[in-house]
């Protein structure tokens, strides 16, 4: 099974808003990560170095800002995204009537008179068009997310981490395959 089904994109026009609004709320909030750790660790080392409360004041402020800022943008992003897989659902269970009922085809409880399996049963196009689409819950609204999140952030961390100090970008670029193979 694939992480992301093509078919499912293609069939709804609400996952492909759902992943651009995913891939934008990903990006921010990474920028928004990145700024905070540079915020954290500029008060951290003012402190260390005997910087005024001026200076410390502003630099804990900016960090509360930006963990202000982080949680309204993840806030708007879980949002969307149940409305995105509310939409999507909708959607299914639309093509799902409209298939089942200009079909043409009898959708019975019982197998065929012969003992041979008959027209697929009502009970699992009722288990199908409820169950089976509810489960789609998490797929959409939580999955998606953090698999968009999780080709990004790491790239967005090395580009961050090659522009501070490129030794240590190159160290990062070198150990991080090795993790899977050690694990």
């Amino acid at each position: 099974m694939k992480p992301l089904d093509p078919r499912l994109v293609r069939t709804a026009d609400a996952v492909r808003a759902h992943l651009a609004v995913s891939v934008v709320s990903g990006v921010l909030v990474t920028g928004l990560i990145l700024v905070q750790a540079w915020l954290l660790a500029h008060a951290i080392t003012g402190a260390a170095g005997g910087a005024g409360m001026d200076t410390l004041g502003w630099s804990v402020a900016a960090v509360a800002g930006v963990a202000v800022l982080r949680a309204l943008l993840s806030y708007a992003a879980e949002a969307s995204a149940l409305h995105s897989a509310a939409r999507t659902k909708s959607q299914l269970r639309r093509r799902l009537v409209a298939h089942v009922t200009g079909s043409g085809r009898v959708w019975t409880a019982e197998p065929g008179a012969d003992g041979e399996p008959g027209s697929p049963k009502a009970g699992e196009l009722v288990t199908l068009a409820t169950r089976g689409l509810d489960a789609l819950d998490d797929y959409f609204a939580r999955y998606l997310p953090q698999l968009v999140l999780a080709a990004i952030v790491p790239l967005a961390v090395l580009a961050v981490v090659f522009w501070a100090d490129w030794i240590s970008g190159i160290v990062i670029l070198v150990t991080l395959p090795l993790i899977p193979i050690f694990m």
